[in-house]
């Protein structure tokens, strides 16, 4: 199998969401760039090989000031995408998955780049890639405390028009062999038009919201049998600021596969090559986490002046 990343451009619409401070535009796709060529280093110490997915392959070229050997693929996209919504890059995945679809590896990863591979792969992610079953990342668990169960199986009804059960599906993680992401895609085409429209109105905004909709469908009412991987302990999302679910400490993510971590990618960034593998990485991390904390329990007050400085400097 082969993973793939997405990193789809767009100056006029500020096209990558950042949960880090960036200068310019150019900065804030190279720090997702960068975050994907760490990713893929992490990979390779795994033995498996990352791929990143554009509309803009020169763009990335020209970002690539160290030549750093990373293959990138620049496909075709022309969804019609709301303007102004968040996240706004991340919808393009929908069409990404028409194109998965059409790929001749037997099975694919498509993840996010803000992570990095902790160890190698577990005989149970072989095992599942041998039998062909697609894998999700549930993170209902996570996002219920935050938006409330109610408000989440309310809004997918609304956009569904069916009964939910209020599951949540993370769009860090999907895996499957080509014809899964086929059949997901044709999934989210049912609702994505009526997404565009109003969505304004829905309390998320971007991929997810489309993804879960798509993949409860698809597990409860069509009989896809689709794995967690997070079950599993094939992935993680792991934030370094305060969160509003209960959070496991960072060491009970040690035996995981990938590591997501969309509050650090300033810190991924920055991590030299021998502090990606294990040992390194989880000195080095719980080293940044306890800085983090320390500041953030220092400067609690001055959270709202920073939020709208940061909105100043990142456009």
């Amino acid at each position: 199998m082969r993973f793939y990343t997405l990193i789809h451009i767009c100056e006029e619409e500020n096209s990558i969401h950042n949960n880090s401070f960036v200068r310019d535009f150019d900065d804030q796709i190279n720090l997702y760039f960068t975050c994907a060529k760490q990713l893929h280093r992490s990979l390779q110490q795994a033995g498996k090989e990352l791929v990143v997915l554009t509309n803009n392959k020169g763009f990335l070229k020209k970002l690539n000031r160290d030549n750093y050997a990373i293959e990138i693929l620049e496909l075709n996209f022309n969804l019609q995408v709301p303007s102004g919504i968040h996240f706004y890059s991340q919808l393009f995945k929908v069409e990404l998955f028409k194109h998965l679809a059409t790929f001749t590896d037997d099975y694919i990863g498509l993840i996010d780049c803000d992570m990095i591979c902790i160890n190698p792969l577990p005989p149970n992610f072989e095992n599942i890639i041998e039998y062909k079953f697609p894998m999700y990342y549930d993170i209902t668990d996570q996002v219920t405390p935050a938006y409330g169960a109610d408000t989440i199986v309310k809004d997918k009804q609304k956009l569904n028009k069916m009964k939910s059960v209020g599951l949540w599906s993370g769009g860090e993680f999907l895996a499957g062999p080509p014809a899964f992401f086929e059949v997901l895609y044709q999934e989210i085409l049912k609702i994505k038009d009526e997404y565009s429209r109003d969505f304004k109105t829905y309390h998320h905004q971007g991929d997810e919201m489309l993804i879960s909709v798509a993949i409860e469908n698809l597990r409860l009412h069509n009989n896809v049998k689709i794995i967690d991987a997070g079950a599993l302990s094939i992935i993680a999302r792991y934030w370094s600021p305060k969160t509003l679910h209960v959070q496991k400490p960072i060491k009970a993510y040690a035996q995981h596969f990938l590591l997501h971590m969309p509050s650090d990618k300033r810190f991924i960034a920055g991590l030299k090559t021998e502090e990606l593998k294990k040992e390194s990485f989880f000195k080095t991390y719980k080293q940044h986490l306890l800085v983090t904390r320390m500041l953030e329990t220092t400067f609690k007050g001055l959270k709202p002046y920073v939020k709208q400085a940061r909105k100043k400097l990142s456009f």
